[in-house]
């Protein structure tokens, strides 16, 4: 069987084996599935697999070939992980980057203004692609590689700005780039915006979603018991 990101839920590629791909190790579960550190031959590589029982595994399907279809538009995008394909409908390959995620590290990166830099660049390519991450205030979606530099995973959410595309959907496009810029700004200066940069202001424009999250943030963090539970992981 062959691997590729031409052909909508094809792979083509001779140097790796489905069969090796099937199992690995569990790194994480989610909203799509489930998510393995996979090998063929040498080479390592992570699989997101559509899991559960039907109707989920239908609707985790469908997912998984909308995060594809995003994959292949953001094709060669500097701190984008390559796809090598949808295998089934149901099996996306992806490269695997030697790294730890944003809110792993629990510092901030070593080389912060580049870092920041180049994180901002990723964002902004994604952008003109017409595809907006929309889910990066999450620390698991930012990765940093071994060289300090950033990588964007995880478009399970993404927005994508379709041609000719309804008044709608490039509303929510706009609105979903500014969420990334937002997310970028707040991670950046850690929500201290009263540091904001002459040159970075005008990058943040919390959204009218946004600040009703914020307005609402104590109640839920009260009724959920969010503080005690993190409290309590943390001892």
């Amino acid at each position: 069987m062959y691997l590729c990101c031409s052909g909508f839920g094809t792979l083509a590629d001779p140097s790796f084996d489905i069969s090796e791909l099937a199992t690995g190790t569990l790194l994480s579960r989610g909203y799509q599935g489930e998510v393995y550190l996979t090998c063929s031959g040498a080479q390592r590589l992570v699989t997101k697999k559509a899991m559960g029982s039907f109707p989920v595994r239908i609707i985790r399907e469908y997912m998984l070939r909308r995060e594809y279809s995003v994959y292949q538009r953001l094709e060669g995008i500097s701190g984008v992980p390559r796809c090598f394909g949808l295998h089934a409908g149901k099996l996306l390959v992806l490269e695997y980057i030697e790294s730890q995620s944003f809110r792993e590290s629990g510092k901030p990166p070593e080389h912060r203004q580049r870092f920041f830099s180049e994180l901002l660049e990723i964002i902004q390519s994604l952008h003109r692609a017409g595809i907006a991450h929309a889910d990066m205030k999450r620390k698991d979606n930012i990765l940093i590689d071994t060289t300090g530099s950033p990588y964007l995973i995880d478009f399970g959410a993404a927005v994508a700005l379709r041609e000719g595309g309804s008044f709608l959907n490039r509303f929510f496009f706009r609105q979903a780039c500014r969420m990334d810029l937002n997310a970028w700004i707040k991670l950046k200066y850690r929500n201290r915006f009263d540091n904001l940069s002459e040159a970075d202001q005008h990058f943040y424009q919390p959204t009218t979603m946004e600040k009703w999250a914020r307005t609402m943030r104590p109640f839920w963090q009260a009724a959920t018991f969010r503080r005690w539970r993190k409290a309590r992981r943390n001892r």
